[in-house]
């Protein structure tokens, strides 16, 4: 008797990171993700926006011409954007008045125009809401890291707590955050090619190894 059990793909956190491998959702992160409660900020309004309107677009009949189902998309999102900034202002009313912008900005994301109808909507509902809820947390992922980083070294802050005096107050600087998103990316190539590198002498040994039992 088969199972269908559905075992969830995992690449959305590094290997197809939206952030620092596919370069999808890069400006807010780059320009805004300058301390940690700024990035909880981004990372908030990417998921109440972006995911609730992926959810709610797969009801969107694929018979409607492509260029018109994007529109609709955006307009979903553009919906969305006002109770997620509204309850926003209720928690980080100063945070979301700094990155106002940059959630404006996350109503057109690629993820939600492009990631939607090349794998999402490809896939049943149920496995649809998984996958794209991982390529949520890879970019909560990215914005973290980014946010943490800066925070530490421009403002020596983590999550406004002080722990030491600034590093380097320059690190709140776009091109810091340019630099510091390209070299994140880097690292996340480089373990994810050793992981791919790894995967396949494995299988080759394996293959190996059958060929010598028959």
């Amino acid at each position: 008797m088969s199972s269908n059990k559905f075992s969830p793909s995992l690449d959305g956190l590094f290997k197809q990171n939206i952030v620092l491998m596919s370069g999808l959702v890069t400006a807010p992160v780059i320009v805004a993700a300058t301390s940690g409660e700024r990035a909880l900020v981004l990372v908030l309004s990417f998921f109440l926006m972006s995911y609730t309107s992926i959810l709610l677009c797969r009801f969107i009949p694929r018979k409607i011409v492509y260029t018109v189902r994007t529109m609709l998309y955006a307009t979903v999102a553009a919906v969305m954007f006002i109770p997620t900034v509204l309850l926003l202002e209720m928690w980080f009313p100063e945070t979301t008045k700094s990155v106002i912008v940059y959630i404006e900005l996350l109503t057109v994301n690629s993820l939600l125009l492009a990631k939607t109808e090349s794998r999402f909507y490809l896939l049943p509902y149920g496995q649809m809401a998984v996958d794209a809820l991982i390529y949520i947390l890879g970019y909560a992922v990215a914005a973290f890291a980014v946010g943490i980083i800066r925070g530490l070294l421009a403002y020596g802050t983590l999550f406004g707590m002080r722990c030491f005096d600034p590093l380097m107050p320059a690190a709140k600087s776009p091109f810091f955050g340019f630099l510091l998103v390209g070299i994140l990316a880097a690292l996340c190539r480089a373990v994810s090619g050793k992981r791919v590198r790894a995967k396949a002498m494995a299988d080759a040994s394996s293959d190996i190894r059958r060929e010598g039992t028959q």
